[in-house]
């Protein structure tokens, strides 16, 4: 039996930009996504973040309060070329903020497909092929109306 696969995100804001991943799919496009990952057993959500982010940013974050919470669901999925069973994530996104002294860089291991970072403004996420998109639309609305959860995200 599969189970969900559980990750945390994080979303770093300055200046009124958010750090995201930048990735080049196969097909050579630009994807981008907050920096995180799966989180292992036996593992606290603070310490996975820390780990994930070390190893796709490669700098060191200061976790606060969790932000949002949104699923991926998917029928087929690639994943080095390779198609993988139906995939279910469910992101638990924390805002975040560099250490202190801390810049994103090359991180330790980095995702597939992943050439770098990015600072997104968040008034133009709209410009740019965001994963999940419904996490776009939700950095761009009002925060004082941000529902806690997004919900399945297909995009």
């Amino acid at each position: 039996m599969r189970t969900p696969r559980v990750a945390v995100k994080a979303l770093v804001v300055r200046a009124g930009h958010v750090l995201m991943n930048h990735i080049v799919d196969p097909d050579g496009s630009d994807v981008f996504a907050p920096p995180g990952g799966g989180q292992e057993h036996g593992e606290d959500q603070v310490a996975a973040l820390i780990r994930e982010c070390r190893e796709e940013i490669g700098a060191g974050v200061e976790v606060f309060q969790v932000a949002c919470l949104y699923e991926v669901l998917t029928e087929q999925r690639m994943v080095d070329g390779a198609q993988t069973p139906p995939f279910h994530q469910v992101n638990i996104a924390y805002w975040c903020d560099l250490a202190e002294g801390e810049e994103p860089g090359e991180g330790t291991a980095p995702d597939p497909g992943q050439v770098g970072t990015a600072w997104l403004p968040l008034d133009g996420l709209g410009e740019y092929r965001l994963h999940p998109v419904g996490l776009a639309r939700w950095l761009e609305s009002d925060p004082s109306s941000r529902p806690l959860s997004l919900g399945v995200c297909t995009d």
